[in-house]
C-alpha cells in the first residue's frame, strides 16, 4: 500500500529525526512570540488552543495568525519554529511566500488600468499575447474570473518534474509556461463556459500588465503594494527571502526538506510569486475586502461571483460564506486571507509546510486553521461550519487506534467485525474491503492522536512496507457517537492505483 500511495501521491516520507524535531517544537511546549494589542485574554487563549492543536495534528513546523476585529482589537502571534534545523522560534515578523494571494494584487493592478481607461476588461487576450488557444475570444474579464479556459501549465507533467527536480536542472521560466500552454490546444476550453482555477490565466494577465505599462511585473505590483501602505510585502527579484523569514518545508522522499529557495519569481509570475508577513496580510485583507484603490463600480464588478469547485470566484477574489479573500499555496508554504464585510473583521493565516502533491494526506493546512478560527469566533458566517460544542466520543490512545486500524485494514477481517468505518460508506458497502486490499503488506502505526474539535480527530500515522516508510495524517469524524474515518481525497486515487473502482468515488466523496 505504501508503494501505491507513493505512486498516487509521490515523494511521501518522513524519517524519525524529522518527526522528532517537529514533535519537540509544535506540541504543547511550542515556542510562542506574541504581540497582542487590546485583544481580550479569553479570546487569545481560545485562539492559542486552536492553532496549537492544529499545527500539532498536522505536523506543521511553524505558523502565524493575525486577527483584526474592531470590537476586540488586533491579535498577531507566531507558533512553533521558522527553522527546523536550528529550532529557531517562529516570529510574527517572519516573511512567508504567499502564493496565489499574489493573484489579488495582479487583479487590482489590471482593474486600476481599467479605471484609468488604459485598457478594457473586454479587451481580447490576443491583443496583448499571441498564440494562446481561443485567444481571439478570451477577454481580460474572463481571465480575471478564471473563465478563460486556458490550460493550466502548473498541472502539466513537465512542470512538476522540473520544479521538483533535485537539484533543478534550471529555473522554470515564463517562456516555459507559454510554450506548454501553446503546445496543448486540445487541453484548452472555450471561454465563459466554466469557472476553473488556472495559474495560466493570471500569468497571462501579468504579461498584459507588462505590455500596457512597459514595466516589469514586479515593479507594477510593488507600486500597488506601496499605495496600499504595506511595508513588508514585495515581489522578490529572485528566490532570496527578505529578513526575517520562515523557511518553507515539504516532504521529499522520506525526508522533511527545506525548500525555501526552490520557488523563483519565474515559476508562477503574476500568479503566485509575492512574499509578505502575517501583519501585512491582515491589513491587506481589509483593504482587499473594501475595494481599496478601485472605483466603487469596479469593485462591484469584481465581487460578482460564479460557482467554482471549493467555493465561488469573482475577479481575483474568492468567496466562502460571508467571507471574501484568497488562499495561497506554493511549495513549502500555505496562506489564507479573508475579510468579513459585515463585521469589518480580517483574518490571516500562514504555515511553513506544503507538499502540493500530498495535500490529500496532509489535510490540516492554513484553510483548516482559518475555518477552525471562524467556527470558534464567528459562528454562522460560513454555512455548514459548526462550532462543534456538543459531546464527542472519547479520543483513543495511539496504541488503541493502531490496533483498531490494524483490524479495520486487514482484508481478512469481515466487514461486520471491523471496529472502524468510513463516513459515507453507505454509498458502497464494500468500500472498506477494497481499501483494506490496498493496505496489504502495510503496517500502520499511530504516532499521535489529536482532538481538533468540531467533532473531528486527527491521527498522525507512519505507514511501513518492506521497502518504504511514509507519513500520513488521517482524519476522523464523529457519527452517531463513534469515530469514523473521513476521506480527505486519498481513498479514490488509491483505489484507482490498484485497479479498483467504487460507487463511493463515483458519487463523489
Amino acid at each position: 500500500m505504501v508503494h501505491s500511495v507513493r505512486r498516487v501521491l509521490p515523494r511521501v516520507g518522513l524519517i524519525v529525526a524529522a518527526v522528532t524535531a517537529i514533535a519537540l517544537t509544535t506540541g504543547c511546549g511550542a515556542a510562542v512570540r506574541p504581540r497582542i494589542d487590546s485583544f481580550p485574554a479569553d479570546l487569545a487563549t481560545r485562539v492559542d488552543a486552536i492553532v496549537r492543536s492544529d499545527i500539532d495534528a498536522g505536523l506543521i513546523p511553524g505558523a502565524a495568525v493575525a486577527i483584526s476585529d474592531p470590537r476586540h482589537g488586533t491579535f498577531t502571534r507566531a507558533y512553533g519554529v521558522d527553522d527546523v534545523a536550528t529550532r529557531h522560534p517562529a516570529d510574527a515578523g517572519d516573511h512567508f511566500r504567499i502564493g496565489s494571494i499574489t493573484k489579488t494584487f495582479t487583479a487590482t493592478a489590471v482593474l486600476r488600468l481599467v479605471d484609468a481607461g488604459e485598457l478594457s476588461a473586454d479587451d481580447r487576450l490576443s491583443r496583448y499575447v499571441d498564440g494562446i488557444p481561443h485567444g481571439d475570444t478570451i477577454t481580460l474579464r474572463d481571465l480575471l474570473g478564471m473563465r478563460g479556459g486556458v490550460y493550466d501549465y502548473s498541472t502539466d507533467p513537465e512542470f512538476a518534474s522540473q520544479v521538483r527536480a533535485k537539484p533543478a536542472d534550471r529555473a522554470w521560466s515564463i517562456d516555459d509556461a507559454l510554450r506548454v500552454i501553446r503546445a496543448h490546444p486540445e487541453k484548452a476550453q472555450p471561454p465563459k463556459v466554466r469557472t476553473v482555477y488556472s495559474n495560466s490565466e493570471f500569468l497571462l494577465l501579468g504579461l498584459v500588465l507588462e505590455k500596457v505599462t512597459g514595466r516589469p511585473i514586479g515593479a507594477v505590483l510593488d507600486e500597488v503594494v506601496a499605495e496600499l501602505g504595506l511595508h513588508r510585502t514585495e515581489y522578490p527579484a529572485d528566490a532570496t527571502m527578505p529578513v526575517p523569514s520562515s523557511a518553507g518545508y515539504a516532504y521529499d522522499g522520506d525526508v522533511l526538506t527545506e525548500v525555501t529557495a526552490r520557488t523563483t519569481p519565474s515559476t508562477f509570475g503574476a500568479a503566485g510569486s509575492m512574499v509578505s508577513t502575517i501583519g501585512d496580510l491582515a491589513i491587506y485583507a481589509r483593504a482587499l475586502g473594501r475595494g481599496a484603490l478601485l472605483k466603487p463600480e469596479t469593485f462591484r464588478l469584481r465581487t460578482q461571483f460564479t460557482p467554482m469547485s471549493g467555493g465561488e470566484y469573482g475577479l481575483g477574489l474568492m468567496r466562502e460564506g460571508s467571507w471574501i479573500g484568497h488562499g495561497g499555496a506554493v511549495l513549502g508554504y500555505l496562506t489564507a486571507v479573508r475579510y468579513l464585510p459585515d463585521r469589518d473583521v480580517a483574518i490571516a493565516v500562514a504555515i511553513n509546510l506544503n507538499t502540493p502533491e500530498l495535500t490529500p494526506v496532509f489535510p490540516v493546512n492554513a484553510d483548516f486553521i482559518w475555518a477552525d478560527l471562524v467556527a470558534e469566533l464567528y459562528p454562522g458566517t460560513v454555512p455548514g461550519l459548526t462550532d462543534g460544542r456538543g459531546a464527542t466520543p472519547p479520543v483513543p490512545s495511539s496504541a488503541v487506534l493502531t490496533e483498531q486500524l490494524r483490524q479495520t485494514l486487514d482484508p481478512a477481517t469481515p466487514p461486520t467485525a471491523k471496529p472502524l468505518h468510513v463516513l459515507g460508506e453507505e454509498r458502497d458497502p464494500d468500500l472498506l474491503i477494497k481499501v483494506a486490499h490496498a493496505f496489504t503488506h502495510t503496517t500502520v502505526t499511530v504516532d499521535r492522536v489529536t482532538d481538533v474539535g468540531r467533532g473531528r480527530m486527527a491521527a498522525a500515522l507512519t505507514l511501513r512496507d518492506p521497502n518504504t516508510t511514509a507519513p500520513m495524517v488521517m482524519m476522523f469524524g464523529d457519527r452517531d457517537g463513534a469515530w469514523r474515518i473521513a476521506d480527505t481525497g486519498w481513498m479514490c486515487p488509491l483505489l484507482a492505483a490498484i485497479g479498483d473502482q467504487s460507487a463511493f468515488c463515483a458519487a463523489g466523496s
